[in-house]
């Protein structure tokens, strides 16, 4: 699934229950809506499972204040339909800092170095590490 407009796009994919999204350029408010639609229902699809999300975003430059926004809602969206465990691929500190305030807008006590990987293979081990280890 590829959402675009005329300066970035996102492509979505999941791999078990792991919704990959891959960004590349600007993303726009508009994209992260068809995105979260997409991203929502495909959850829907794992039936009350944990699942988990990466975020690809070597290739992304920005995402403007509404799309930032959006991402909040979003984030919160994820939690409350069973999304366990995220992990980001990004190096640019404006990428970094625009997540960080996403985590604190959205009311998590999250640190993005946490998360924060070279790669997709280190990302997804990562993700499935949380998403099988037991619940306490």
């Amino acid at each position: 699934m590829e959402f675009k407009n005329q300066y970035g796009h996102v492509k979505l994919h999941h791999e078990s229950n792991i919704l990959i999204a891959s960004f590349t350029g600007y993303i726009n408010e508009r994209l992260v809506v068809e995105l979260s639609n997409a991203m929502l229902q495909r959850a829907k699809s794992f039936a009350g499972a944990p699942w988990g999300y990466i975020s690809n975003s070597k290739n992304v430059q920005a995402a403007t204040p509404e799309a930032e926004a959006s991402f909040v809602a979003l984030t919160k969206n994820m939690i409350k339909d069973g999304c366990i465990a995220s992990a980001f691929i990004f190096d640019s500190s404006l990428i970094i800092n625009q997540m960080q305030r996403v985590f604190k807008n959205a009311g998590l006590d999250f640190n993005i170095h946490n998360m924060l990987f070279s790669n997709l293979e280190e990302a997804k081990s990562f993700i499935e590490q949380k998403i099988t280890e037991p619940t306490i």
